[in-house]
């Protein structure tokens, strides 16, 4: 079946028709949570959230970045990987698979359940889960999104944020958690570690988080940037000694080694 809507997936004017019939698929099923088999890894997918129902159709998500992350953890020898932002867990399951160490953030609590299955259905001693978000201090703090269903886009709540300008902040979703400093958690010294941050908007927070983590390591890190933020990301790494080494859509990647 699945194949099937997949091939019929690829014709253009299908396009968008697909993905709005397996929406009211699912609703009139009162059954959107699916387990696939993707490449050699199992999959617990929502089919409600657009991502989860992009590695439904298309088989695959960010694989430009995936692959260049996967390919430079292999020829460098990396020994960690941190996901921050990990949503439901792919980067986190796919590097999982790598067989080294991996170190998975997700605040929000319905995500970090279906990460939680994601890591028991593959069965991975090797990746630690964590729920809370990681930010440069350690409070309460709610996440939001404007749509409920795209889970993957939940942010720290920040009144200046100039996101909060398009929507009607009464009809915003929004979650409470708790938010910790990087360095209190992640104590790693002279190693090789890859970093995802995938925090929409609250990239500067995670960095000050992590000084003492960036300053210690050799580091490759992928951190998706809005372009209203890349100069400051950029002149904030490059104080830092990082070089900016590759940029695929709307991730940049730098080092410092």
């Amino acid at each position: 079946m699945r194949k099937f809507i997949q091939e019929i997936y690829k014709i253009s004017i299908f396009k968008r028709i697909i993905p709005t019939l397996l929406k009211i698929y699912i609703k009139l099923l009162k059954k959107n949570e699916i387990i696939i088999r993707h490449k050699d890894i199992n999959l617990k997918l929502n089919l409600l959230n657009p991502i989860d129902r992009e590695i439904y159709l298309k088989g695959s998500y960010e694989k430009k970045q995936i692959d260049y992350l996967c390919n430079f953890i292999k020829d460098n020898k990396i020994i960690y990987f941190i996901d921050i932002g990990a949503h439901m867990g792919f980067y986190s399951i796919m590097i999982s698979n790598l067989k080294i160490k991996v170190f998975s953030f997700e605040p929000v609590i319905s995500n970090f359940k279906q990460l939680n299955e994601n890591k028991n259905l593959n069965k991975f001693e090797n990746m630690r889960i964590y729920n809370f978000a990681l930010s440069n201090n350690e409070k309460r703090v709610e996440m939001w999104v404007p749509n409920k269903e795209k889970t993957g886009g939940y942010t720290i709540y920040d009144s200046k944020d100039e996101e909060l300008k398009k929507y009607n902040i009464k009809k915003i979703n929004k979650e409470e958690c708790i938010s910790k400093i990087g360095d209190n958690i992640i104590k790693i010294d002279n190693d090789r570690i890859a970093i995802k941050i995938d925090v929409e908007r609250h990239e500067f927070n995670v960095l000050e988080g992590l000084d003492n983590l960036l300053k210690k390591n050799d580091i490759i890190l992928q951190i998706e940037l809005f372009e209203d933020r890349q100069e400051g990301i950029i002149k904030y790494l490059k104080e830092r000694n990082f070089k900016h080494i590759n940029t695929i859509q709307k991730d940049f990647y730098f080092k410092n080694f």
